[in-house]
């Protein structure tokens, strides 16, 4: 009679530990809604590396944010204007972008995404770690 008892639980306790064990799934990475109208999405070049680690920036849907591209700016992650400086030489130009939900997105600080501005762990590999940060 015992043994009816505990076997489900028993059962139930190793499903539970079988979700545990299982590799988390991969967070979602959003998608810029304005990258296809705005060329400034496609530019080719990197720029240099800011910091070695994303930013958690809470943003609001529909507002629409410029991203430092070029890591320079004083205000990253985000554009201050820095780019517009014509004894710089600076060739990127910040990424516009809008979210779809307001809430918590982390943006790339690396400068080296290829899902731009958010990060997609790029500054996890090895030449990105090992690179010398240049802060303006």
């Amino acid at each position: 009679m015992w043994v009816n008892y505990i076997r489900p639980k028993v059962i139930a306790n190793c499903i539970q530990l079988a979700r545990y064990s299982s590799k988390p799934s991969k967070p979602e990475v959003p998608k810029n809604p304005l990258a296809s109208v705005y060329s400034a999405s496609s530019q080719s070049a990197n720029g240099i590396i800011y910091d070695k680690k994303p930013f958690k920036v809470r943003l609001e849907a529909g507002k629409t944010y410029h991203w430092c591209l070029c890591g320079r700016s004083k205000s990253q992650p985000l554009c201050d204007g820095t780019h517009k400086d014509v004894f710089l030489k600076i060739t990127q130009r910040p990424i516009r972008f809008t979210v779809e939900k307001t809430k918590d997105y982390w943006l790339c600080n690396c400068k080296q995404t290829k899902l731009r501005p958010f990060c997609d762990g790029t500054h996890k590999q090895k030449e990105i770690q090992e690179a010398t940060s240049i802060r303006v």
